[in-house]
């Protein structure tokens, strides 16, 4: 059994954040000025069409008459190429400001997950349909003796059958870039905030016994105030407060590096240096979901669990107020500082609640 409980080292932490804080040093001059008409963006993302087909990736003209954001939710197909336009643009002025070195070892690319049958790869992050991902995976090993997602329980995705998932840091470095090279490579993200606190509805509200004891005993002795050395503590109570204060903390960083349930995008995935091919999101998951089956040619096989079949209490997406309202804004402005940049990366605007309990995003 193959136990996949990450945590992102202080070395990778470090250099993630050295690149964030230079990247968005430069984040005015990457985006097209407030001068720019609407028309111009356009060309710039059609010379970028434009030059995927050189390359002999197949695309279709986007509509020349608007923007994607003026196009609605069904045009998923122009979606998809403006979200690996924002993110490569973003990689290379990264690139040309020479912070992201041109290789990476396979040893940095546990999360991503190899399929040899149907040529592709996935980089999984946890709480981004993550378990539902790997459920299919898993079918296309043929060893599950199910087409069913459903039919894999949640808990032996993780534990018991991961060991039938191949993963690309078990490779050589060879091996794994001819397969970066020549695979098709999908990732899905999320909204970064949203993400943080699925995770810890998940592993604090929830019962998780290894996150109350390997986390929640710490974060309660360091940030609860009247808190006696001696008395027992079972890290089962862990409030939002004390999980942003644990998260906010340099030391967390420096002393142990962050878990990869709220690690960022950059340090699991490395989109700077994967030419990802599909970018999804989890606020559009059943559509993205369904276009990679579709592309695959396994959507006959597989039956992608609908986002609201898997919902057995509130969705977090509905709770962000009620949480974030509750932390203070020295806090907040501590969390946009360390998330912005996958807010940058994938093209997600400024938080809502941060408008809201901290501050305008031209201020921030």
């Amino acid at each position: 059994m193959r136990f996949r409980m990450k945590k992102v080292t202080l070395g990778n932490v470090v250099i993630a954040a050295v690149i964030s804080l230079t990247l968005l040093s430069l984040y005015s001059m990457w985006s097209l000025p407030p001068s720019v008409s609407n028309r111009s963006k356009l060309v710039a993302r059609k010379d970028f069409l434009q030059n995927m087909k050189k390359n002999n990736v197949p695309v279709e003209e986007p509509p020349d008459d608007s923007l994607v954001k003026q196009l609605g939710e069904r045009d998923f197909d122009y979606i998809r190429k403006e979200r690996l336009y924002n993110l490569r643009k973003k990689c290379e002025k990264a690139e040309e400001a020479k912070l992201v070195r041109k290789d990476i070892t396979a040893r940095k690319l546990g999360h991503i997950i190899v399929n040899d049958q149907y040529k592709v790869l996935f980089c999984y992050i946890p709480k981004v349909a993550c378990t539902n991902m790997k459920r299919v995976f898993l079918l296309l090993t043929g060893q599950m003796n199910s087409t069913n997602p459903l039919a894999l329980k949640s808990k032996d995705v993780h534990m018991s059958l991961d060991k039938y998932l191949t993963y690309l840091d078990s490779y050589s470095d060879e091996e794994a870039a001819e397969k970066l090279r020549t695979y098709k490579k999908l990732i899905f993200v999320r909204e970064p905030l949203e993400r943080l606190l699925s995770a810890y509805r998940n592993k604090f509200i929830e019962k998780s016994a290894y996150f109350h004891k390997r986390f929640g005993r710490r974060i309660i002795r360091k940030f609860r105030d009247g808190v006696n050395k001696s008395q027992e503590i079972l890290g089962n109570d862990v409030t939002f407060l004390e999980f942003v204060r644990y998260i906010t903390d340099p030391k967390t960083i420096e002393n142990e590096g962050f878990n990869e349930h709220w690690a960022h995008y950059s340090a699991l995935c490395h989109p700077c240096h994967v030419q990802y091919d599909f970018i999804g999101k989890y606020e559009s998951i059943d559509e993205d979901v369904d276009f990679v089956l579709k592309d695959l040619k396994i959507d006959q096989l597989i039956k992608f669990p609908k986002r609201n079949a898997t919902y057995k209490r509130t969705k977090t997406g509905d709770q962000l107020e009620s949480f974030y309202s509750k932390i203070p804004r020295d806090l907040l402005a501590s969390l946009w500082r360390i998330y912005r940049l996958d807010y940058r990366l994938f093209d997600y605007p400024y938080p809502q609640v941060l408008e809201k309990f901290l501050a305008p995003e031209g201020s921030m």
